[in-house]
């Protein structure tokens, strides 16, 4: 799999892993709003109205936010594990989290405030991020030059940070046990064994000189820790 990160260099539309991802995601959507508000006698979730709520919004923000960044942000080449990811794993990922935590009775309490928090700041660091990136990419004198500015300055993959984040308020929302960290903490692994190595492994090779300097004074993926 990190091999196929080096298809960053390679500039293609991928419509079929975009639309993919994005049907897969629409499906986990509505199959998890159907079962939470209508559903049949045998086949329903039921739970607080007002989590079943606001799990559905986190997914459907989620969505959007995948959306933005798959078709406006992304130019580079989709490998197919990304596609697999789109279009089964993540889907799959939020459909559990909303069956979990619409099947709660417990009403929205200050755990799931502080949830909700770190699910708005996760997706600030992720879309914001990824937004001041691509505006100054499109200025010529940009070209061929590694963007260090904006909230990369305080980790070279605060997107991902942002990810970790997002999830650890979306699994609090869904559930208030210990377990919920499973998601997050997976996450964040995989982020730190597979993904950063390849992607740093990459920008090396394409930046040299400029991507070392970066990296000699800028966490990897935590600001400030890691």
């Amino acid at each position: 799999m990190p091999g196929r990160l080096q298809f960053k260099g390679e500039y293609s539309r991928s419509l079929v892993a975009k639309f993919a991802t994005i049907v897969g995601l629409s499906i986990a959507i509505l199959a998890s709003g159907w079962l939470m508000f209508a559903g049949t006698d045998t086949v329903t979730i039921e739970g607080d109205v007002g989590r079943q709520v606001m799990l559905l919004a986190c997914s459907v923000v989620y969505a959007a936010r995948l959306s933005a960044t798959l078709f406006v942000f992304l130019r580079r080449r989709m490998a197919w594990w990304e596609g697999v990811l789109g279009a089964a794993l993540f889907p799959f990922l939020l459909f559990c989290l909303a069956y979990i935590g619409g099947s709660q009775d417990q009403p929205i309490d200050g755990i799931d405030a502080l949830g909700i928090a770190l699910y708005a700041v996760g997706s600030y660091l992720g879309t914001r991020s990824e937004l001041s990136r691509h505006v100054w990419k499109m200025g010529p004198e940009n070209q061929g030059h590694l963007y260090t500015q904006g909230l990369f300055k305080y980790s070279r993959h605060i997107n991902y940070f942002g990810d970790v984040v997002l999830f650890s308020g979306f699994a609090l929302i869904a559930t208030h046990d210990a377990w919920a960290l499973v998601v997050p903490l997976a996450m964040a692994l995989s982020f730190v064994l597979v993904i950063i190595p390849a992607h740093d492994a990459y920008l090396a090779d394409r930046y040299g000189e400029e991507f070392r300097e970066y990296a000699e004074r800028t966490k990897k993926l935590i600001p400030l820790v890691y």
